[in-house]
């Protein structure tokens, strides 16, 4: 796909891969972007080039209120990025239904949603919409359960969906692994985890994401290491059971679960 002159929405834009995105995007010719997120204030303003919408996308109407805002901003949107969501870092005990539903809500039901909204109302032309789901989807991290089970959720639904979706849209699933941003502080409630190997920049993860988005890829690992590391445990299981167990090691020894 060609990115100049496209109508863009990315979600979860105000910091992290999604501001890494939006200034990548900058890049290109004629782009309109919609950049979503619930506080803003960290978006660059560019005048007639980027449009900042604060909005709760863990819910129903919030999704509904970006779309309806996309529409009055430039009709059709060309390339919908469903970046937006984000973890507990826990030793899960009490039960929560609130809690759990909270985290599906806004990492599964929202980009889903979002999906459908995308297809129904863009209806001409060829459209991409990107996933960033996680290299968790398929290698389990101790202490973020319910975050791998909702990456996990979504990656399933992005491979089955693939089969239904219309000949005009695009669908780019995303693998990235820890991203060195504020992320894993957020979850851990400003607390400080070590990160879990293996471990890249927002950039990094954008530069793949564009790459993608140019050369039509349905799938995007941005980490060539973890393409082998996931090739080998394919094929030898045991190398995710031990890798899963030195990160429960690292979360243990600095966080006292």
């Amino acid at each position: 796909m060609d990115i100049n002159n496209k109508n863009i929405v990315i979600t979860g834009a105000s910091s992290g891969i999604g501001l890494s995105l939006l200034k990548m995007f900058l890049d290109y010719k004629d782009v309109k972007i919609i950049a979503v997120a619930r506080h803003v204030e960290t978006i660059p303003l560019v005048e007639g080039v980027v449009y900042p919408f604060s909005a709760d996308l863990s819910n129903e109407k919030g999704v509904d209120s970006l779309f309806d805002y996309a529409r009055s901003v430039f009709g059709e949107i060309d390339i919908f990025i469903a970046n937006a969501g984000y973890a507990y870092l826990e030793k899960l005990s009490t039960p929560d239904w609130k809690h759990i539903e909270d985290i599906f809500a806004l990492n599964v039901f929202s980009p889903i949603y979002s999906l459908e909204k995308f297809v129904r109302e863009n209806t001409s032309n060829s459209k991409s919409f990107v996933c960033t789901i996680s290299a968790v989807a398929q290698v389990s991290l101790p202490y973020y359960s319910l975050y791998c089970s909702t990456k996990a959720a979504l990656h399933q639904f992005v491979e089955g969906y693939r089969y239904e979706s219309p000949a005009n849209l695009h669908i780019m699933a995303v693998y990235p692994v820890a991203t060195r941003t504020s992320f894993f502080e957020k979850a851990a409630k400003e607390k400080q985890p070590p990160v879990p190997f293996f471990s890249q920049s927002s950039e990094t993860v954008a530069k793949a994401i564009v790459r993608g988005l140019e050369k039509d890829k349905k799938r995007v690992y941005p980490s060539f290491l973890f393409r082998i590391f996931n090739l080998l445990g394919q094929n030898f299981p045991f190398i995710f059971s031990l890798y899963s167990a030195s990160e429960k090691r690292k979360v243990d020894n600095n966080l006292h679960f």
